[in-house]
């Protein structure tokens, strides 16, 4: 038996560490998980494999272990890459509600963050909760000017339990991928060390006050509002936000009932989202109908900017060059792009090429307004599940966010045309590309890599001049590229990077009879050369 826990017996910390191991396998019996904790080395036995445990019982043990273990195992559900539908849609029932504290477990921290008694701060208070998770609760109030506000308020002690919990979460993590083959597929390190760092930002709710303004102030121009704070009495533990009138999208029938015009409503929403992703880079990670607010002005709210999740610019030039890709039906470039996003692992590629381009054709006929996005991103993670490939955490953040806006505006409204959504940004998108700061910046790179590549061609002129001298050429070719090469071969397709390849062989050849035009064609050669590297980069 593997012993997780510290050594140092004396430790306070390693003696609760290992009573918590101890109530965690307790749980895994309880659940029926004996085998599996037998294969993490927590029990007896030779242990079971991973296909034959239920996602049920593995859905009841993170409920039982607590609130982390139930954040953790919401974020796996946001990974269909990964995991199969069975486990997605197990996982996905997690819910983090917990019953509220009594009011008298929070005034104290209330009262310190604002300085001083409830009565100094507020005219009205109400002791009730009016939702509680396992982070925080909130209490509406009214401050003394009149202004009606939502009072949200840490769980004392949560820290302590979500940093040791975060500590086990992390040993178990490393023995299971050192032990069990398909969950080391899954890098628990790299999952929990993202899920860290987004419950890290959801645990101080000034960060929640700080998303909510930046991006605010972004989506104003889309006529979407947001709540804003109030610094003077908000903190980390405490945060006083606006209470923002109107109903929650999640009440359909209301909207319904209402004089709102919900398609438009429905195309504000998906703007915002869009926007909010692809241009802005700084999003709202959960904008279920929960968190979106129809106001009585007729207007869009959205509130809980607990999760946030950011694109940086090469993240959405990557997602562009694959939009590209896709539109043009270069398989090879989508290739590329999957193989960058999962570290460039050994597959079989041209039978990933071959999947891509059966689903770029099955889609290349279709209206754009009959696409469903869910159909889509479900086909192509079964594709990410069949070769083992997985996104960054990121991006897997942006594919969550994407699908919960899509299944959201085609409840509102049924008719949702997206291509309607998409094209003013892929306008924006390809005026950006081509406007003239964007292609100086891009004739500064590549004049850098042709320095670079100047620099560095002592050899390169070398064997140049071998080659005009012996009148030979020695080709060197890796077993793994020569694989590639026959299978581009198979697919009738061009390889792009064969072109400076042949360019730089055309030269040798002629360069005795034409040194001008060998001159012409060698520089060709390390131009394409360099612009591959830039496009691929």
């Amino acid at each position: 038996m593997i012993d997780l826990a510290p050594h140092d017996e004396t430790d306070t910390t390693a003696l609760k560490e290992r009573e918590r191991f101890a109530q965690i396998l307790v749980l895994f019996g309880r659940h029926g998980l004996k085998g599996l904790a037998a294969r993490l080395g927590l029990g007896a036995g030779g242990g079971e494999p991973l296909e034959d445990t239920r996602p049920e019982a593995i859905v009841a043990l993170l409920r039982d272990i607590g609130p982390v273990a139930v954040k953790f195992g919401q974020i796996l559900a946001m990974r269909s890459d990964l995991l199969e539908p069975a486990w997605v849609d197990a996982l996905s029932k997690l819910q983090d509600r917990v019953p509220p504290l009594p009011f008298a477990a929070v005034q104290p921290l209330i009262e310190e963050a604002i300085g001083g008694p409830i009565e100094t701060s507020f005219s009205h208070f109400e002791t009730e909760a009016l939702a509680a998770g396992s982070i925080a609760q909130a209490h509406a109030a009214t401050l003394l000017d009149g202004r009606d506000v939502i009072v949200k308020i840490r769980r004392p002690g949560i820290e302590r339990i979500v940093d040791a919990d975060l500590r086990l979460l992390r040993r178990l993590a490393r023995v299971a991928e050192r032990r069990i083959p398909e969950i080391a597929r899954l890098k628990p390190d790299e999952l929990l060390r993202h899920f860290a760092e987004s419950l890290a930002r959801e645990m101080d709710l000034s960060a929640e006050a700080r998303a909510s303004d930046a991006i605010g102030e972004y989506l104003k121009t889309y006529g979407v509002r947001t709540a804003r704070f109030d610094w003077e009495l908000s903190g980390r533990r405490v945060n006083i936000q606006e209470r923002l009138r109107g109903f929650p999208a999640s009440d359909l029938d209301a909207a319904r009932r209402s004089d709102l015009d919900l398609a438009t409503l429905a195309s504000t929403y998906a703007q915002a989202i869009l926007r909010m992703i692809i241009i802005n880079g700084h999003f709202h990670a959960d904008p279920h109908p929960g968190n979106v607010f129809f106001l009585e002005d007729g207007t869009l709210g959205l509130i809980d900017f607990g999760a946030v999740g950011t694109l940086l610019p090469r993240r959405r030039e990557e997602l562009v060059r694959l939009g590209l890709a896709i539109a043009s039906e270069d398989t090879g470039g989508v290739v590329d792009i999957l193989m960058l996003w999962a570290g460039d692992p050994d597959v079989e590629r041209v039978r990933l090429e071959e999947a891509m381009a059966e689903l770029i054709d099955r889609f290349s006929n279709v209206l754009l307004d009959q696409i469903d996005l869910a159909d889509i991103f479900q086909m192509v993670f079964a594709i990410l599940r069949d070769f083992h490939l997985a996104l960054p955490p990121d991006l897997a953040l942006v594919l969550r966010t994407l699908l919960t806006a899509e299944g959201f505006v085609r409840r509102i409204d049924p008719a949702f045309d997206i291509a309607r959504e998409l094209a003013p940004i892929a306008k924006e998108l390809m005026r950006e590309r081509a406007s003239p700061a964007r292609l100086r910046g891009e004739a500064g790179k590549l004049l850098a890599a042709l320095g670079r590549a100047v620099l560095s061609t002592p050899n390169l002129v070398g064997q140049i001049e071998k080659v005009a001298r012996t009148g030979s050429i020695t080709v060197s070719i890796a077993p793994k590229d020569l694989e590639r090469l026959r299978g581009r071969e198979r697919a009738g397709r061009g390889t792009p990077q064969l072109y400076p390849a042949t360019l730089a062989i055309c030269a040798a050849i002629v360069f005795s009879s034409q040194p001008l035009l060998a001159g012409l064609l060698a520089f060709g050669a390390v131009a394409l050369a360099v612009f591959e590297g830039v496009r691929r980069r």
